[in-house]
């Protein structure tokens, strides 16, 4: 940065004292001196204005929240109380799927950050729960009871 000020500096320091050096310069023999006025600079030229496009840039850190992974464990059920492995857990959003329930309907599922999410739990023949998780800690329990489709159409 001070290499671009001296920089700066003896150029104008050079465009100063050439022009007047000029202008100061005795005639010479015979010649009479003759000031010439200054070209006009030439006209600038339009540049096309190129329009910046907004960039969302996320925050390296978070000063307002701790940023941590949170395990979410779990059973899913019928309304009789009995397992459904084989129920997909994903998340709302994206659909992908994040856990399968075992045989006995567990599921454990890890998430890379502690923000709010919502996640949705599905089994054939059942109608889909939403399991909205606003504030989870590192560790979560939730117990899912799905409803059959036709008992959630009666209602």
């Amino acid at each position: 940065m001070r290499f671009i000020a001296l920089l700066f500096a003896a150029c104008l320091l050079m465009v100063t004292f050439g022009t007047a050096q000029a202008a100061d310069t005795p005639a010479v023999a015979g010649k009479a001196a003759v000031h010439k006025p200054a070209a006009k600079p030439a006209a600038r030229t339009a540049r096309a204005v190129t329009s910046l496009k907004p960039t969302l840039v996320a925050p390296a850190t978070d000063i307002l929240h701790e940023h941590f992974a949170v395990t979410v464990s779990g059973n899913v059920t019928n309304p009789e109380g009995l397992p459904l492995p084989g129920a997909t857990i994903w998340v709302t959003s994206k659909r992908d799927v994040l856990a399968v329930t075992n045989a006995d309907g567990e599921f454990t599922l890890t998430l890379p950050t502690n923000a709010p999410i919502v996640l949705s739990c599905g089994y054939a023949g059942f109608e889909d729960q939403l399991i909205p998780l606003r504030q989870p800690r590192r560790q979560n329990l939730v117990s899912v009871n799905l409803v059959p489709v036709a008992a959630a159409s009666r209602r």
